[in-house]
């Protein structure tokens, strides 16, 4: 009973996380856009592997040295110069009329490594697993391997869940009927993708410490 809890308590809050406005989202809804909603699985399973490694770290008890500032500022920074990359690659594509619809991705990587280093980016990801996710591994490890894989399967369905559904949002942005809404979607995701990157700069160089 308590593992059948831990699966739906992580799943709602996982669920609450995910749908919060950030880069992720916004490369999902970009890239659905382009080439369909099945985009959103590739990027969703970067992002999952990169948690699967996390939650091991941490159940090794390495939760002090991802809090190191050096750490985190400097896995910060790396994902921030990334978003960057994609905005400026995605808005110039948009420029020269290089964007089809299905045609491929303007960011010539893996977008299972584009969704990997889009969460590095994100200092607030690593935050919420160094503080909320540590107390459910804490509840987990109680349980043993079925609690682990438990909060595990109820966190990452969540973002599946909930980012297959931004996936299908965008593809639908793609059809003739939004006609210019979608090239503005795209132009949009690029600044965000580029001002997301900017101000994480500002966060790990001033904010960490």
């Amino acid at each position: 009973m308590e593992i059948i809890t831990l699966f739906f308590t992580s799943f709602l809050v996982g669920f609450s996380g995910a749908s919060t406005p950030g880069p992720l989202m916004t490369l999902v809804l970009a890239q659905s856009s382009i080439g369909g909603w099945k985009k959103s699985l590739e990027i969703i399973s970067g992002h999952a592997i990169l948690e699967g490694i996390l939650l091991i770290l941490l159940l090794f008890g390495l939760q002090p040295v991802l809090e190191h500032p050096v750490f985190l500022r400097s896995f910060t920074l790396l994902g921030s110069v990334f978003l960057i990359y994609m905005g400026i690659t995605l808005f110039i594509s948009i420029l020269n009329n290089r964007i089809e619809i299905k045609n491929s991705d303007p960011v010539k990587i893996p977008l299972t490594l584009a969704g990997a280093l889009t969460s590095l980016g994100n200092p607030y990801w690593l935050l919420w697993w160094i503080t909320i996710g540590v107390s459910f591994i804490t509840q987990a490890k109680s349980l043993l391997l079925p609690g682990i894989l438990s909060f595990y399967t109820g966190h990452i369905l969540a973002d599946y869940t909930w980012y297959i559904f931004i996936g299908i949002l965008g593809q639908g942005l793609s059809l003739p009927f939004w006609g210019k809404v979608y090239r503005y979607v795209l132009y949009f995701s690029s600044l965000f993708l580029f001002g997301f990157g900017l101000y994480f700069i500002y966060y790990a160089i001033f904010k960490i410490s």
